[in-house]
């Protein structure tokens, strides 16, 4: 594994447990909750976080997909998450870091500086990258809706006094 895969695998792991910290203090109604009609609930949240970041981890260890395939697919799927209990949802993200971890491991030089394009044809167009800059990628959306989880705990246990 090199650094750079090292180093993601790391902030990946890191991510992880305090997504887990946040879902772990919410009850299982909270889990459920959208702060507006219009949002995620944490479920959909944890779900899309562990099927982007295999994506794009993968995209930067020489595994590219196909993005319009992974939308139609994994992404669809993540967002129609419902009624999944704590329990499962801890399931899933434990076992998901040996998957990261074993994603990354395969990841080489080579595939750091390898240029990843990923055609689109559904309006919304990913910008062409090496494999580093997918691995940075992967991280940046998962701290993001790591930290999209955190407000909404925030919100739920300041609406629940």
């Amino acid at each position: 594994m090199t650094p750079t895969h090292q180093g993601a695998l790391q902030i990946v792991r890191e991510s992880f447990a305090v997504l887990q910290s946040a879902v772990d203090d919410l009850p299982e109604e909270a889990l459920e909750w959208k702060p507006l009609p219009s949002a995620n609930s944490v479920s959909v949240l944890v779900m899309h976080s562990i099927t982007a970041t295999r994506f794009f981890l993968r995209a930067g260890s020489g595994q590219v997909g196909s993005i319009l395939e992974y939308r139609a697919t994994e992404r669809a799927e993540a967002f129609r998450t419902s009624g999944l209990a704590k329990t499962e949802l801890r399931s899933r993200m434990e076992a998901f870091l040996p998957e990261a971890e074993a994603i990354l491991a395969g990841g080489t030089e080579v595939n750091l500086s390898e240029v990843i394009e990923m055609p689109t044809n559904d309006g919304l167009p990913v910008p062409t990258r090496n494999g580093a800059g997918s691995l940075f990628a992967a991280i940046a959306h998962l701290r993001e809706h790591v930290g999209h989880v955190q407000v909404m705990h925030d919100l739920w246990l300041a609406g629940k006094r």
